[in-house]
């Protein structure tokens, strides 16, 4: 696992591939022949806002896996930020209805996270696998050394998840459902989950 300059492209391609499966981006993009292609640059805002405002932990090969962390501190995107990390440009390659889709979505899971968890923490924004290597048991190292940190510090994490399958993954590593409810104005259900330190 490694920390040290992520490549951006390549991670957000490869989380490109991860999601296109997740029921929250199949509503973002729902033409499967546009998805990984426009997905792209949500995940580049993402990646490069948190490699400067929170962690990026890659798999040996940054392509196969990474999960992305950010201090609670640094949830809420300024508008430099959206200038500087390429905000702009996935506008431009998106079209507005993706665009709506994405900050409604986002509004309403910010709402939820601030009910559940207002003190400081840890956000897991992201966890990927490429779907060549899942099964492989990525999800681990990727995770664990963060979680023991965050054990030694005291501090509690939490994260989003829309797939089902995804929610017995991260029991295993000590979360547990705090929220489970649709995303209003969507059929996508929502499960945030909260892990409080050991």
């Amino acid at each position: 696992m490694t920390t040290t300059q992520p490549p951006l492209n390549d991670i957000a391609h490869m989380f490109s591939r991860a999601f296109f499966h997740d029921p929250l981006f199949v509503y973002f993009f729902p033409n499967p022949s546009q998805r990984e292609a426009r997905a792209y640059y949500t995940f580049r805002f993402l990646v490069a806002h948190a490699s400067q405002n929170g962690q990026v932990h890659t798999a040996q090969q940054p392509q196969d896996g990474a999960a992305v962390w950010l201090p609670s501190s640094a949830l809420r995107h300024s508008v430099a930020d959206m200038l500087r990390f390429g905000a702009v440009r996935a506008m431009l390659k998106q079209g507005p209805g993706a665009i709506k889709r994405q900050m409604q979505a986002g509004e309403a899971m910010q709402a939820v996270h601030h009910r559940a968890l207002s003190a400081p923490h840890a956000y897991l924004l992201l966890l990927g696998i490429d779907p060549s290597q899942q099964g492989r048991g990525l999800s681990t190292p990727l995770l664990q050394p963060s979680l023991d940190r965050l054990d030694e510090q005291g501090l509690p994490c939490y994260l989003d998840t829309h797939n089902p399958n995804n929610v017995s993954l991260y029991q295993r590593f000590g979360f547990e459902v705090v929220h489970e409810d649709e995303i209003p104005g969507t059929s996508v259900r929502h499960w945030a989950m909260l892990r409080q330190s050991k």
